[in-house]
């Protein structure tokens, strides 16, 4: 069972893309905007997503573009018709916007659907569109059939004018794809129960060793202790932010393909893994917590059974519903450092992949024109998300309103984050390497987890031969 899930995750992996009265030290958080957001988002957005043509807020992209230079030409996108988010983003706000032009300057957008479908193979036949949202792999990047965004997004500022953090776009030094939703907002959560913290006298969870003492006091006192979901997002944001926990740097290492991190931050990443499995071992979290999925691990903490969820931020419509319901206060706050030399929320894990979003084909007949049809959908996507009460990565024109209480909380924590890293994504490494990071952290949270150390082993033997470093 265990090698079966383990080989689900890696192909999601591949494909796709937390004293009486107080409440804990330093608590707030963060909230979202990502492509490839499970339902919160959706329903984040609610009845507002209809304003679609408002919100796009009639964008033309760069201010010297001459749109009228294209007058009479046909264009085609191709986007997931299969992601609910897609779908919104899609019909509410990326078409109206793109057809307020074109019917201005006389462009025919057509829009085609297209699911599980393989670019390198439409781009062979000629059928791959202009313009397309996806994920890119290294098969797509060596055939060549990307256009490299690079040089037509850094000819001036819109970079640094347009999005808080420009550098998560990068792969390698190159930008093969732009989205509003590979951003800083979506990170992994750490909910808790203030009702039950205050019953127990817990005022300071700011650190690792602090949160395993309210844990120890809490499992104690009759409550469970903490959850989360076998999930593969939540997973990987626990691991992320775990590795951050241990050291900031050894994280920084991974993202610049530093070659020796297992071995210069060795002790770090057997943290990484360690930490929460400890969690696991204590008995601190559910018994299925290895084939627990979202909706359950959310349950058990909205019905009121467990003082603490890690879960991703976009989930955050979902529990302020249910924990409304049930009757008790809900705070947030990030999984806490275990090292002395960096406070909690000094590095945070964004969302998303640089290899994930709208692309363009390297051979299309109009890039410059591509170009700009991609800054208008990331415009009017943002507009959005900033129309459902979300942030993103994307500087918006206007302050988004938190949707309720929890979501405030988040605001305000994610305003005190020392800095925004880009997240770790399978899809930024080779087949092989992320078919073993998906074990290992199938095996970390199983009921039969592997030796550590030999695990470290086998992540730097795949982070050796991964073939995305060529």
């Amino acid at each position: 069972m265990k090698k079966l899930i383990a080989l689900l995750l890696a192909l999601i992996m591949v494909l796709a893309l937390a004293a009486c009265g107080e409440t804990p030290a330093n608590t707030g958080d963060d909230a979202a905007a990502g492509d490839d957001a499970a339902a919160g988002d959706d329903a984040a957005a609610g009845d507002d997503a209809a304003a679609g043509d408002d919100a796009a807020g009639g964008y033309t992209g760069s201010a010297d573009f001459d749109w009228s230079a294209y007058s009479g030409t046909t264009f085609e996108l191709m986007w997931q018709e299969s992601d609910t988010t897609q779908i919104d983003i899609v019909e509410n706000f990326a078409k109206p916007a793109l057809q307020e032009i074109g019917d201005e300057y006389g462009i025919t957008f057509n829009w085609t659907g297209n699911v599980d479908q393989s670019y390198t193979t439409l781009a062979a036949t000629g059928e791959l569109a202009d313009v397309w949202f996806g994920n890119v792999t290294m098969e797509m990047i060596q055939s060549g059939i990307l256009l490299d965004l690079t040089p037509y997004l850094t000819a001036d500022t819109y970079l640094e004018d347009t999005f808080t953090t420009p550098n998560f776009y990068y792969f390698n030094g190159t930008i093969w794809a732009l989205s509003t939703g590979v951003d800083s907002f979506y990170n992994g959560t750490l909910y808790y129960n203030k009702n039950i913290l205050e019953e127990c006298g817990i005022t300071d969870i700011s650190t690792y060793d602090k949160l395993a003492e309210a844990l120890k006091k809490i499992t104690e006192a009759g409550h469970g202790g903490i959850t989360w979901s076998w999930g593969v997002w939540a997973q990987q944001f626990l691991w992320q932010n775990t590795v951050i926990s241990a050291d900031p740097e050894a994280y920084m290492a991974l993202l610049d393909n530093d070659k020796s991190i297992f071995t210069t931050y060795h002790d770090a990443y057997v943290a990484s893994l360690a930490n929460p499995r400890a969690f696991i071992d204590a008995g601190y979290t559910p018994s299925a917590l290895n084939v627990q999925d979202e909706a359950a691990s959310i349950a058990n903490f909205t019905s009121g059974d467990y003082a603490f969820l890690y879960s991703p931020s976009w989930n955050n419509v979902a529990i302020w519903d249910q924990t409304q319901a049930t009757g008790f206060d809900v705070g947030v706050y990030w999984w806490p450092s275990a090292n002395p030399n960096y406070e909690t929320g000094a590095y945070i894990a964004g969302w998303g992949s640089p290899l994930s979003g709208w692309c363009a084909k390297a051979d299309t007949q109009y890039p410059e024109l591509a170009v700009e049809v991609i800054k208008v959908i990331n415009r009017a996507e943002a507009a959005r998300h900033l129309n459902a009460g979300l942030g993103t990565n994307h500087i918006q024109d206007g302050t988004p309103t938190p949707a309720n209480d929890i979501e405030a909380q988040r605001f305000e924590l994610r305003a005190n984050v020392g800095e925004f890293l880009k997240g770790f994504w399978q899809n930024s490494v080779d087949g092989s390497c992320s078919r073993i990071f998906s074990d290992t952290l199938t095996s970390v949270l199983s009921e039969d987890p592997q030796d550590f150390e030999a695990s470290i082993a086998e992540l730097d033997a795949a982070w050796q031969a991964n073939t995305f470093f060529d």
